[in-house]
């Protein structure tokens, strides 16, 4: 696998969405010249709004956990999967397919480019296409699960609960539901906030106000969005320094 350094964001810019995907990946990360950082998203069914937190869909409980009944060939760049229910046609583009017991564990996140349709009558089972191949061969011990990426069919964060799925990072344009964008995920943003949070206190998603962080309290065991340079004023959209790409 190629690993290409961070680059600087150059045919779509930080301040637009596009309906067409440009020249990045999406989960591509990039720089400004100031030093902010984006990473390349999809917004999901749902318009998202400027300086409100994003978070991905969250796992399918029926996609992971699955053990293997056909063995794979090292080098092979197809997995078939029997899922706990149906599946559309190519649902997991853009997932990742991992392997998290048995042979080929810990082998590494293989990004996914299609599947076969898992229907009723074909017992739940679906072909998953690879972008690679395997780096081992997989067998009856194997147990995968198909994850969502951090940066596709993102919608605005939950309210009204603990924050149960990873933040992304925050938009700094509108972006109309299935469009492409730059969701900022590091350095100096403009960020909705639920009271106030401190100045240098960490802040983490709200539990209350969607799209909203709050100040991070001891004890909290969820994700940091980042810090507050100065006091932050609720109901606005205070500045908050991003960490997401830490």
């Amino acid at each position: 696998m190629a690993l290409s350094a961070l680059v600087q964001i150059t045919d779509q810019d930080t301040n637009s969405a596009s309906a067409t995907q440009g020249g990045a990946a999406l989960g591509q990360v990039a720089s400004t010249p100031d030093g902010r950082i984006f990473t390349y998203a999809k917004a999901g069914a749902a318009n998202l709004a400027a300086g409100k937190i994003v978070q991905p869909a969250a796992v399918t409980a029926n996609y992971a956990t699955r053990t293997l009944s056909v063995a794979q060939a090292v080098g092979s760049n197809q997995v078939t999967v029997t899922l706990g229910t149906t599946a559309a046609q190519d649902l997991f583009a853009g997932f990742y397919l991992v392997v998290t017991d048995g042979v080929g564990k810990g082998q590494g996140a293989y990004k996914v480019v299609g599947n076969t349709a898992a229907t009723a009558g074909n017992s739940n089972t679906t072909v998953v296409t690879i972008e690679n191949a395997l780096n081992v061969a997989l067998d009856a011990t194997s147990v995968v699960g198909l994850y969502p990426s951090q940066f596709s069919a993102l919608v605005i964060s939950a309210e009204g609960s603990a924050p149960a799925v990873p933040i992304s990072g925050a938009p700094v344009v509108p972006v109309t539901a299935a469009y492409y964008f730059w969701v900022q995920t590091g350095g100096m943003a403009s960020v909705l906030s639920d009271g106030a949070v401190t100045k240098n206190a960490g802040a983490i998603a709200s539990n209350a106000v969607g799209g909203a962080v709050e100040i991070e309290v001891a004890g909290t065991v969820t994700r940091r969005v980042g810090y507050a340079p100065e006091l932050t004023v609720d109901t606005k959209y205070s500045p908050l320094v991003l960490t997401l790409d830490c």
